[in-house]
């Protein structure tokens, strides 16, 4: 970083008004063992928006990138989504400010744009111009409908995009209407945010085979999203998966689907093949034959409801725990790092009385997993 960068970066963090989160901390992910971090090194300058945007940066900073988020100097940053980052208030209307911005793009590797198209264009801040100025930058450009469409200008929300895809029936299950989506992970954080993280990692390795020429990541949370749903839609012509009353992703199918315990809780079932629901129906003491599940779908479902509903989750949980057929606990976000499983893998630890999940995947060197791997194996004998 040169002296002009130096000078104010001292002079504009003072004026940073928002606190950081105790959720925010910039101390690294524990882990059972270091992560390594692949990205050290790479520079990135967060245009602040909203999740997609801070989520991109968040996986980012998470393997090792020196993450800094820009933001206005009247706005209030929402830190959660910001572990691992600087933060430094820039005005973004004035000419100074938008000089500031030219600058710590003209030394950084990425620039992750929130805006609408056209924005950065009209700030100043053209993409074109900004690679010419820099021939190195990747700018990740992360929108609802891409740079291009009839719909690039359009506001929308993860239900608007999901809505797009054609996946939406689907994914919400052929007896759930009006039908609606996950929260909103799926367009926000998969299609968006990690598709997003996905292409400054492609554009970061392009860059080192092309003699360090730098890119514009055009980031579609719709085109994101669909191309997720690929298997969806390459296999969306095979009844047994989606189209019958037994079919497997219907979200009736007795061998694929939750049923509600005796304390209100769920048991999730996944046990397809029959190398599992053989043993499933054993274990529930349910006399159905394979065909059963396609010809009394009903039938099947009544009794396992009635059968799960004589036990707690729990108790169901501990009578299924070496059966090895599909069959797991439906956990709520409050209690999910007390798993015994995520206990012993460290894939969550406790902040502000919170569950937050620790970054995945996790990349070692081959010293580092055989460590892992027979000290795992030692804890299991």
């Amino acid at each position: 970083m040169n002296r002009r960068i130096q000078l104010l970066s001292s002079t504009i963090r003072p004026l940073f008004k928002s606190t950081r989160s105790p959720l925010c901390t910039n101390s690294p992910p524990s882990t059972s063992a270091e992560m390594q971090k692949p990205l050290r090194g790479v520079k990135v300058v967060e245009i602040v928006g909203l999740a997609p945007v801070p989520y991109c940066g968040l996986v980012l900073a998470d393997f090792g990138a020196d993450v800094t988020i820009l933001a206005k100097e009247t706005a209030t940053v929402e830190q959660r989504l910001n572990r691992g980052k600087k933060t430094v208030t820039v005005d973004f209307k004035s000419t100074e400010g938008i000089a500031e911005i030219r600058e710590m793009c003209l030394n950084s590797d990425v620039l992750l744009d929130p805006f609408r198209p056209g924005v950065l264009e009209n700030m100043g801040l053209d993409p074109v111009d900004l690679l010419a100025q820099n021939k190195k930058l990747i700018v990740a450009r992360l929108t609802g409908y891409g740079q291009t469409g009839k719909f690039a200008l359009e506001a929308g929300h993860d239900i608007n995009y999901v809505s797009m895809t054609g996946l939406l029936p689907t994914l919400a299950g052929r007896y759930n209407k009006p039908y609606w989506p996950p929260a909103n992970i799926l367009a926000d954080f998969a299609g968006g945010g990690l598709t997003a993280a996905f292409g400054v990692v492609a554009a970061l390795f392009q860059r080192e085979q092309n003699g360090g020429q730098g890119s514009i990541v055009d980031v579609s949370m719709v085109d994101g999203l669909s191309y997720l749903g690929s298997f969806v839609t390459m296999y969306k012509d095979i009844d047994l998966m989606w189209n019958h009353n037994y079919a497997f992703f219907s979200g009736a199918c007795p061998i694929y689907r939750t049923y509600e315990t005796k304390d209100g809780k769920y048991m999730a079932v996944g046990a397809l093949e029959r190398k599992f629901n053989a043993p499933f129906f054993k274990v529930m003491g349910v006399k159905a034959k394979l065909s059963d599940i396609m010809d009394k779908t009903d039938v099947v479902v009544k009794e396992l409801e009635e059968k799960f509903k004589t036990k707690t989750r729990d108790e169901w949980v501990e009578i299924f725990k070496d059966a090895d057929c599909c069959v797991t606990p439906v956990l709520d976000i409050e209690e999910v790092g007390n798993h015994p499983h995520h206990q012993s893998r460290g894939g969550f630890k406790q902040v502000e009385e919170k569950w937050v999940p620790e970054p995945a995947p996790r990349i070692y060197s081959a010293e580092q997993f055989k460590k892992l791997r027979d000290e795992d194996l030692k804890s299991k004998i």
